[in-house]
């Protein structure tokens, strides 16, 4: 395997939509009850107490409604500034191997290192170690797992959930992820399972070409064979960033984004057999401390505003409103990023147009521009 170009297929998800942060798009109903009675008032007030909860049903405009709980945040929010982080990989190689010396490291035209079998790589915000080949067929089958929803969590005999959590914290402080780790999703595998899931790609006429195009060669898994997938977002100020698991961004206006954030870590009796992040942060500095929230009255507006000239044919209602930390790229750079709190409001759809089913919406929870 050309360890320069590891492509790393263990997406271990959280119910994995691209998805963050419980945004979840809102397609479970196609019917809207007729009957039902909305508030066409609007409040003059803002919703503005840290922590208050408010209930929200109303008609807002032709066709356009909310029934949603309106959750404000439990702290003060900030707007941050910083960039992608530039992960020291020397220091990381020097963590998973503790007596690896400076010159058994070999450096290749793309910046990243070979150590024996293992290989560690990055850009700014992304970083990838793999420990071997094994360790790529054995993130191939998780991945397999995963997308034909073959994983589930339980405790497996080399060592605990509890104690495989504690060295990812360990390891993700090493790297220096800023905040706190987020949103957490947990598969494990035996040997049993890993024997399953091979033969039944073997047998899947999707991944047959791939394993013949890759030259893999079936693998036997000894009874000591077991791996725990961890994979999380992370959170600042109790609020989780932008990450993998999030709503698909509807790029409605002319914004940057960094990568989402993504943690995954494969741990087995072997020790680490691969890390991936990517939409990784320098810890942020704050640039607006305890800035004001929009609540109902700011997210109104901002339908009226964003709805306003628009005639709809079919009945949009915002069914779920949380919270979470979006990261925009500065225009004058590719690395420099401002962090700032947004409101997402999940919409169903009931008709028959492109947007049948749902979408998702960010709005800046400070100003009320619609962001994506």
């Amino acid at each position: 395997m050309n360890k320069k170009t590891l492509i790393k297929v263990c997406a271990v998800t959280c119910g994995l939509g691209l998805t963050l942060a419980g945004c979840t798009s809102s397609n479970n109903s196609n019917e809207i009850n007729n009957t039902k009675k909305y508030n066409t008032e609007i409040n003059s007030q803002d919703t503005e107490k840290t922590g208050s909860k408010e209930i929200i049903n109303k008609k807002i405009d032709e066709n356009l409604y909310i029934d949603a709980t309106l959750q404000m945040p439990e702290t003060q929010l900030n707007e941050y500034n910083t960039k992608l982080k530039d992960f020291n990989l020397k220091d990381i190689m020097a963590y998973l191997y503790p007596d690896i010396k400076e010159s058994d490291l070999v450096k290749d035209d793309a910046g990243g290192f070979n150590y024996d079998d293992s290989y560690i790589g990055g850009e700014a915000g992304s970083m990838s170690y793999s420990k071997d080949d094994d360790t790529s067929y054995l993130q191939l089958l998780c991945g397999y797992a995963d997308e034909k929803k073959l994983a589930e969590t339980k405790e497996l005999q080399f060592e605990s959930i509890t104690e495989a959590r504690a060295q990812v914290k360990e390891l993700t402080d090493k790297m220096g992820i800023p905040g706190e780790l987020g949103k957490e999703n947990i598969t494990a595998f035996n040997s049993a399972d890993l024997n399953n899931i091979q033969s039944n790609m073997e047998q899947d006429s999707d991944y047959k070409d791939l394993l013949s195009a890759k030259k893999q060669q079936s693998m036997t898994f000894g009874t000591d064979t077991e791996i725990y997938c961890f994979t999380y977002g992370i959170k600042i100020d109790g609020l989780q960033v932008y990450a993998n698991d999030d709503p698909i961004l509807q790029q409605t206006r002319d914004v940057l984004i960094t990568q989402p954030v993504n943690i995954e870590v494969m741990i087995s009796n072997r020790g680490i057999e691969s890390v991936f992040v990517s939409g990784i942060m320098e810890e942020p500095d704050v640039c607006n401390a305890n800035v004001d929230i929009i609540g109902e009255k700011g997210i109104t507006e901002a339908l009226n505003k964003k709805f306003g000239d628009v005639i709809l044919t079919d009945e949009h209602k915002v069914t779920n409103i949380w919270m979470e930390y979006f990261p925009l790229l500065q225009n004058d750079s590719f690395t420099d990023i401002k962090l700032i709190p947004v409101w997402c409001l999940d919409f169903e759809v009931n008709g028959n147009g492109a947007e049948a089913g749902g979408y998702t919406i960010r709005i800046n929870a400070i100003t009320g521009d619609e962001i994506a």
